[in-house]
């Protein structure tokens, strides 16, 4: 579940829905000067209303007896795993849909990106345009923008080659750390750092694009409270096994209730028209 990391938890537990409040205006205000013993302006900006209704995911499986006495492996416990993970896989879907429909800025994928000897050249594949560090720079460029601050880049495994390839990649000064941490459990998805951001691969990212977060990962100093969005859970992932007698056959259940949403648009971008062919 990469894309959840994005989302400030939330757990429901009294309701079958939470209501967030949601800032209006811009983050770039400022306050206006004012003379000796003049009013005071005032701010009657009113707060919007994001009504979230958790929605519930379930999936099983039916394993025969004569399955499990002629399997060499625990089959019980790999078909639970396996029901886990799409289960996984579905809020992963659904996080990075929720972050796509309710991003506010995009750019076009243009691959373009500065060699250490300072030319500029194009990544791209046999069909088009690739990703490339111009790409990233105008994705934090918007965000930074709103008065938020970028922290986080997701990509697809096929567009994070690009990123791969590039020859910054492994200079410490421009792409910070290049360790490998795909798959760590503290970090799911975790590739490496760029630019100054997270950067994460999913395979539920759509591979056409790119997303660069402003996910709260640090205080902002400016004052922004509201983050990128809420992942609120009613129920966490639950398992079951049943016995079916009449089937001579053990059921095994995995369920859960959750919705993802996004709060400030502002504090996400999409890159888009990369292509991975």
């Amino acid at each position: 579940m990469v894309a959840r990391q994005f989302l400030m938890n939330y757990s429901l537990t009294a309701s079958n829905s939470i209501t967030f409040p949601k800032q209006s205006g811009s983050p770039a205000a400022v306050v206006n000067q004012v003379a000796e013993g003049a009013e005071f302006p005032m701010d009657v900006t009113a707060y919007s209303a994001v009504n979230v209704v958790p929605y519930k995911v379930a999936h099983g499986f039916i394993i025969t007896r004569e399955t499990i006495e002629d399997s060499l492996i625990p089959i019980q416990q790999d078909q639970l795993a396996r029901a886990a993970l799409r289960v996984a896989n579905k809020v992963d879907k659904d996080c990075i849909s929720v972050i796509q429909a309710g991003r506010s800025g995009s750019t076009a994928a243009t691959g373009k990106s500065l060699a250490l000897n300072g030319t500029e050249f194009v990544l791209s594949g046999s069909g088009g345009l690739g990703i490339g560090m111009y790409d990233i720079i105008a994705g934090k460029a918007l965000i930074e923008n709103n008065n938020y601050m970028p922290d986080s880049l997701l990509v697809h495994p096929r567009a994070k080659v690009f990123i791969e390839r590039l020859p910054h990649f492994t200079a410490q000064y421009s792409y910070g750390e290049p360790r490998m941490q795909t798959g760590f459990i503290a970090t799911p998805g975790k590739f490496g750092d760029i630019l100054g951001l997270d950067a994460y691969a999913s395979t539920n990212c759509p591979t056409g694009s790119a997303f660069v977060l402003s996910r709260g990962k640090t205080t902002n100093i400016l004052g922004q409270y509201s983050p990128l969005g809420f992942f609120v859970e009613r129920r966490p992932i639950t398992t079951a096994i049943k016995p079916l007698e009449e089937r001579d056959s053990i059921g095994i259940y995995v369920s859960m209730r959750y919705a993802p949403a996004v709060i400030r648009g502002e504090a996400a971008c999409e890159i888009t028209g990369i292509n991975v062919s």
